[in-house]
């Protein structure tokens, strides 16, 4: 429980940082800026690898203080894996909020897929392939991290929000009615990129078989959004380390927990 208590404060502080960076800057205060594109925070910029990536097929140019700043994420994802798509990308806690909507009403998907990388990584290769080839960062036009953040700045500064909010609201109807959560499993970029970035040193969900009194509950795989199953192994790269699993597995009353987080 207290994995899952950490987990929802930082998804919380995380909208507050969005909330707060266009108050901040309405009101003369540049210290921290930018959105889930690019962020600054005072001298240091963080930049979303991908879009870095597609700064560097667009232009064919890098400089250093883009390699830098797309540094610090990718190293972040090498230790600890796609922590930013479980624990702070503010489209996977609006479909964890329609998610468990739908649930509590019984509502069945319309169709029911299997999670698989394939359909997710082939729409990363087609879009930086056409980055490449038109000059243009496509991909960032469905980067929903940073829709909505450059939206919730757009509102508070100029009092609107664009057309690019449709995307948000089509992947909700989408993961409602259609799909269960089948933006992050099936076509999210950004959370395909980040899955990238593995090591055998990379924070993951184990399942410990010796685990004391692990009874084969089912908890865990109930727990999962994606639809993993924790107990079979080869949850990666679709995982993204939300500890949900994690958190429900509290039947085990031994020293070693069957589930449990790993480097």
């Amino acid at each position: 429980m207290k994995l899952r208590i950490m987990r929802r404060i930082t998804q919380l502080l995380t909208v507050a940082l969005i909330v707060a960076i266009p108050l901040l800057n309405k009101n003369g205060i540049d210290g921290l800026s930018g959105s889930f594109y690019s962020l600054a925070i005072g001298p240091l910029w963080i930049t979303d690898p991908l879009s870095g990536l597609q700064a560097i097929l667009a232009t064919l140019t890098a400089d250093t203080t883009l390699l830098v700043s797309i540094s610090i994420p990718v190293v972040f994802a090498m230790i600890f894996g796609r922590v930013f798509c479980g624990w702070m990308c503010p489209q996977n806690l609006l479909s964890e909020a329609f998610d468990c909507l739908a649930q509590k009403t019984g509502l069945n998907r319309i169709i029911k897929m299997p999670p698989t990388p394939v359909p997710r990584y082939s729409v990363l290769v087609a879009m930086l392939a056409l980055t490449l080839l038109l000059g243009f960062p496509l991909a960032n036009l469905i980067s929903a991290p940073g829709i909505i953040s450059v939206q919730v700045s757009e509102y508070i500064m100029a009092g609107a929000i664009g057309i690019e909010t449709a995307l948000i609201v089509v992947i909700l109807l989408l993961e409602f009615f259609i799909i269960r959560r089948g933006w992050c499993n099936y076509i999210c970029p950004v959370g395909g990129f980040l899955g990238i970035f593995r090591t055998p040193k990379t924070m993951k969900v184990v399942y410990l078989k010796d685990g004391d009194q692990c009874i084969r509950c089912g908890d865990c795989v109930r727990a999962c959004q994606l639809g993993l199953n924790p107990m079979g192994g080869k949850i990666y790269p679709l995982c993204h380390n939300c500890g949900e699993c994690i958190a429900v597995c509290e039947r085990a009353t031994g020293k070693n927990k069957p589930l449990i987080f790993k480097f």
